[in-house]
């Protein structure tokens, strides 16, 4: 299967889950949507700030290609990139850093928080793992003289276990052993992020979302969620 048609069905299935789980952790999820096909949203795009290069004293915002999921509690809503890893031949064929471009660029839309998810296939070594799931956190979340950037961004990565009704989502927890005896790192393996028990939390705020020009773009984002062509 494609690799976005992957992550579309993922995110379909996510959606699934959290509607379905009691009590619910979200008011509404929204998947895969694409602003840029929705027609006065377009309009109204062009209207606040003229057409795509055209030559202007101030740069024009580019409509998100797509936005992989939206989660709405009360007021607050979280976007989520999804970017799904599996096996190519004999092992992994992919950047530590895939996603983290377009998660940025969520943020420009107002979000309170925006998140991403690697979902690794359930083939992947524990090793594996570690490797892209610790090397991304340690990007985005790292100190500058750790190496890291200190990202706004939210970071799950977690394992895709496809059962007879579809995939179970399970986050990953690395555990960092200490003592005369241990051995760097443990992962462990959590409870679904739709369980009752699994406790969701976001700890990682937009800072644009003080922007002017960021608060009217969520405003248009809003409505057009409530709006029938969402």
């Amino acid at each position: 299967m494609v690799k976005r048609k992957m992550e579309n069905l993922l995110a379909r299935e996510l959606k699934e889950r959290f509607d379905e789980s009691l009590p619910s952790k979200f008011d509404r999820v929204y998947v895969s949507k694409r602003p840029f096909q929705v027609p006065r949203l377009r309009k109204q795009w062009h209207e606040t700030y003229g057409r795509p290069l055209s030559v202007s004293t101030s740069l024009i915002p580019p409509l998100q290609p797509e936005i992989d999921m939206i989660l709405c509690k009360g007021d607050t809503m979280i976007a989520v990139e999804l970017k799904y890893f599996k096996r190519r031949g004999g092992g992994l064929n992919h950047s530590f850093y895939e996603g983290i471009g377009q998660a940025l660029a969520l943020l420009r839309w107002g979000f309170d928080h925006v998140a991403l998810w690697q979902l690794f296939e359930e083939t992947i070594t524990p090793q594996e793992l570690w490797f892209y799931g610790g090397w991304t956190w340690a990007f985005l979340h790292g100190k500058p003289e750790n190496g890291g950037l200190d990202l706004p961004l939210e970071f799950t990565f977690m394992l895709i276990v496809k059962g007879k009704n579809g995939h179970d989502f399970r986050p990953i927890q690395p555990r960092f052993e200490r003592g005369s005896h241990a051995r760097g790192v443990r992962l462990d393996v959590q409870l679904p992020l739709y369980s009752p028990r699994f406790h969701f939390s976001v700890s990682h705020p937009n800072p644009l979302i003080v922007c002017p020009e960021v608060q009217k773009l969520r405003k248009m984002l809003v409505e057009w969620l409530k709006s029938q062509e969402a």
